[in-house]
Order: C-alpha cells, then sequence, then structure tokens
C-alpha cells in the first residue's frame, strides 16, 4: 500500500507538471518509434535464438553463446554508466512523516529497475533460454539460467546506481574500480587474458552443477543491501555535504584568488564544474577521452602515418579543451546578467577562461605521453596535434562560443541531452577535425609525413605567437554580442 502511495504521488506529481503538456504529443510519437524499436529488437533476438546453433560453428554452440554474453555485460556496463539515469525520489516532502526510511529506499532501489536497459536484457535472454538452452538442458534448468542471468544484469545495475552514488563522496574508490575494470579491458584487448572464455566457463559450471545458479541471486542481494546501506546512512541532506572534500577545494580556489581576477574566475569555473551534474558527466568521461588512443595506437590495422592517426590525436589531446570551450558562456548562462552588471574586465575574463582550457590541453598532453611507446612517430603526432589544438583550435573554439546563446541546465546529466546545443557546437567540428587532415594528408601523399606533421605543429606554433591577436578578437566579438547572448540565456528552453 505504501509503494502504491508513491507511484501515485509520482504520477500527479508528473501530469500536474505544464511540461506534460507541451511534450505529451512529442512523448506519444517517442513511444510509438520506441515501440518499434524494441518490437524488431524482440523479432531479431527470437530469429538469432532459433538459428543459433546454424550461426555458430561452434559444438555445443552454448559455449560460444556465452561469450557473447561476457561482451553483452560489458557494453551495458558501460551504457549504464554513461547513459542510465539514477533513480530518485523527493524524500524530504516525506521525511516528516510517519514513513519508515527504510521504505523510502527500498521504493527508490525498487525503482532503479524500471529502465531501458533491464527490459533490453529480457528481450536479449528469454529467446534464447526458450530456444537454445531448453533445448540442451530441458526446461527447468533453463527456467534457473534465466533467472541467473537476469540476477547479473540486475547486479550490475545496482552496482553502477552505487557507483554513480559514490562519485559525489567518494572519487578515489570510484577511480580505482574503474581503473581495475579498465584494465581488466585492455588485458582482454591486448591478449593477455580472455574475459570472454572465463566468463563462458563459469557459465557452463553453472549449467553442470544447477546450484551455482545460486550464485547470481546472491550477488544480487548482496549489491542491493550495499546500495541500502549506503543510501540509508546519507539520506539526509548534512551527511552528503559532510566531509573533506568542501575543505581542499575552498583551499584549491583560496590559493588561485593570489593571481587576481584570472585566478578567481578560473577558481569559479573549477567549482562549476565539481558541483553540477552536466560538467561533471564530462570529468567522468575524460578517461575516455584520453584512453581512446588504446583502442588504435597498439593495434596493426593502422599505419602510424595514416590520416586517421592524425584524428585520434586532435581527440586525445583536445577533446577535454573542446568540451570546456564550446561551453564556455553557456555554462554561466544562469548568471550571466550579473557577469554585465558587475564591473569586470572582459579581457581579463577572456584570458582566464584561455588559460584553464591551455592548463587542459597541456596535461592532457602530458597524460598521453606515454602512447609514445607505441612508437616515437605517435609521440610526434600527438606533439603536433597538440601544438594545433593550443594555437587553433582553443581560439577558434571560443570565438564560436560567443555565438551560443542559450543557456545549459546544469542539473542535468549530458547523456542524450541535447539541451542548450546549437549550430556553433557542430561547426567548430570542421575546424577541429577536418582542417588538421587538410594540412597533413596533401604531404603524407606525396611521400612526405613528418613534413605534413611539421607543417601541423608549425601552424600551431603560429597561432601561439599570434594569441594576443586572437584573444583581442574574441573580446571585440564578445562586446558585440554581450547582450544577444544575455537575452538568450534568459529564455529557459
Amino acid at each position: 500500500m505504501l509503494f502504491r502511495f508513491f507511484i501515485q504521488h509520482q504520477w500527479k506529481r508528473a501530469t500536474r507538471s505544464t511540461i506534460w503538456q507541451k511534450s505529451l504529443a512529442l512523448n506519444l510519437l517517442l513511444g510509438f518509434f520506441a515501440f518499434i524499436l524494441f518490437a524488431e529488437a524482440m523479432i531479431i533476438s527470437i530469429l538469432v535464438a532459433n538459428k543459433w546453433h546454424e550461426i555458430t560453428e561452434v559444438d555445443p554452440p552454448l559455449s560460444e553463446f556465452y561469450k557473447v554474453i561476457a561482451y553483452y555485460f560489458a557494453a551495458m556496463f558501460m551504457m549504464r554508466f554513461f547513459l542510465q539515469q539514477l533513480p530518485v525520489l523527493e524524500v524530504r516532502s516525506y521525511q516528516h512523516l510517519p514513513i519508515q526510511k527504510k521504505s523510502l529506499l527500498h521504493f527508490i532501489l525498487g525503482n532503479g529497475l524500471i529502465n531501458l536497459f533491464n527490459l533490453f536484457s529480457l528481450i536479449f535472454f528469454i529467446p534464447f533460454a526458450v530456444a537454445q538452452v531448453s533445448y540442451y538442458h530441458g526446461p527447468w534448468l533453463a527456467l534457473g539460467w534465466l533467472l541467473a542471468m537476469l540476477a547479473l544484469d540486475f547486479s550490475l545495475n545496482y552496482f553502477v546506481i552505487y557507483l554513480k552514488k559514490q562519485l559525489v563522496s567518494n572519487l578515489k574508490i570510484v577511480s580505482l574500480l574503474l581503473a581495475a575494470v579498465g584494465l581488466i579491458a585492455l588485458a582482454d584487448y591486448r591478449g593477455w587474458f580472455s574475459f570472454s572464455s572465463i566468463f563462458a566457463t563459469t557459465i557452463s559450471a553453472m549449467v553442470v552443477s544447477p546450484l551455482l545458479l545460486i550464485v547470481p541471486l546472491v550477488l544480487l542481494v548482496l549489491v542491493y543491501r550495499l546500495n541500502f546501506s549506503f543510501l540509508k546512512s546519507r539520506l539526509y541532506l548534512e551527511e552528503i555535504s559532510r566531509g573533506k572534500g568542501e575543505s581542499a577545494e575552498s583551499g584549491q580556489i583560496g590559493y588561485l584568488k593570489r593571481f587576481g581576477m584570472i585566478g578567481e574566475v578560473i577558481g569559479i569555473d573549477i567549482k562549476l564544474y565539481l558541483r553540477n551534474k552536466r560538467t561533471k558527466s564530462i570529468l567522468y568521461m575524460s578517461p575516455l577521452f584520453l584512453g581512446y588512443g588504446l583502442f588504435f595506437y597498439p593495434s596493426g590495422q593502422y599505419s602510424h602515418d595514416d590520416g586517421f592517426m592524425i584524428f585520434v590525436g586532435i581527440f586525445v589531446t583536445g577533446m577535454m579543451m573542446l568540451n570546456y570551450l564550446q561551453y564556455a558562456f553557456a555554462y554561466e548562462g544562469s548568471y550571466f546578467d550579473l557577469l554585465l552588471t558587475s564591473r569586470i574586465n572582459f579581457r581579463e575574463y577572456i584570458r582566464a577562461k584561455i588559460t584553464l582550457a591551455t592548463i587542459i590541453t597541456i596535461v592532457c598532453y602530458v597524460i598521453t605521453l606515454p602512447y609514445g611507446f607505441f612508437g616515437a612517430d605517435l609521440l610526434l603526432v600527438n606533439t603536433a596535434c597538440f601544438l594545433f589544438n593550443l594555437g587553433i583550435l582553443l581560439p577558434t573554439a571560443l570565438f564560436f562560443a560567443t555565438y551560443n546563446k542559450k543557456s545549459l541546465v546544469l542539473t542535468r546529466g549530458s547523456a542524450f541531452n541535447y539541451q542548450g546545443i546549437g549550430a556553433s557546437h557542430w561547426l567548430i567540428m570542421l575546424p577541429a577535425f577536418i582542417v588538421p587532415l587538410i594540412i597533413y594528408l596533401p604531404f603524407k601523399w606525396f611521400g612526405n609525413a613528418q613534413v605534413g606533421l611539421l607543417a601541423l605543429g608549425g601552424l600551431g606554433v603560429t597561432g601561439l605567437a599570434f594569441r594576443k591577436f586572437f584573444a583581442q578578437a574574441i573580446h571585440k566579438n564578445l562586446q558585440e554580442r554581450k547582450y544577444i547572448m544575455s537575452a538568450g540565456f534568459r529564455e529557459k528552453n
């Protein structure tokens, strides 16, 4: 009865919102397309499950399917971590009522099972349980196998929820766990051991000894209790905000104030990134940006003097800087009017943005220096791309940012969130990834790839020499457009 009470409140809160009426037709249309998508996914899953023994050449075919499940869970972990929304309930409205905290927490965690990823898992596992596992091992063992696979998937769901909750209070634990996951992925990619084979052997052992199918259910209970205990100890706001992180951050900002206005603006941007959901989402993705080269640099499929290496070099050394500068003013859209009415020196303000972007680019370049172990020529590629990012792409991105007049809602995540994104954000991709290729490829085609890298890096150095000129052009454009930007930021979308 209490859960029904919570569900009714959630439904009334959604339907009585002004946004509900405005987006009802759009939601119905999206729901129709989602229904078609899931219907197609179900049909494909059924067809593949029925023909799996013909598709694979391995006997028995289930062992090969267990390897596919390993990669399925790995992909689901990545997708859940970056795309899945956390289950929420406005608990402050109920804390003064005679409602037990455990009831609130059970509802929140139970609500966490209602998501599209779990629906995909049902579509993925049920046809194979019916068509393949039941055929080889019987219906009762197939039912146990299905429950075990769903329990593993739900455990992964709650594990991701725990990780994302820990990001707020204990970043060290999350960093270690993600580093361990990344190390396993790298080891499997490099062939040091086969994660899929180990996983397949484990599932096969469960099928041979059905009592082992209880292990995923026990794991689900443990991960659920881990989330429950974590949320119960931090149900109140004062518990969440308490800790050493606040004082450490404050000390850092106090140190930056020694550098005058430039330091203060940098400090404000750092606070903005660390305190808001949308900006933190980008920080969480930074290891993915920096580790992008691991997918291509070690592979023999790509030549180190290939034009694609230029794309990778631009990405790993400049993507974090580009993410920051594209929204350099949109991040501050909620208080941009305050900046206009303050006695702020916009020249110093622009210099602060350029300085922080420069620091980000240099840090990314230093972190990617170990890529040189895959070949000294890769170090030259990354260095040339780093100089181009620093001298050309950096001022270009900040200049384009002055044409953005859509404020960003920082309380939302960044996954599948296109709020505040305009045409200028896509136009910046042209100088970012196409111009370097236009500079480099003609030299490569005529057999002078090294000269092409020198030309790319030399253009970046030239841009650094004219940085003061670029800063003046950005300042002039900002002065001309600041009231247009301010009017746009005031429009809530």
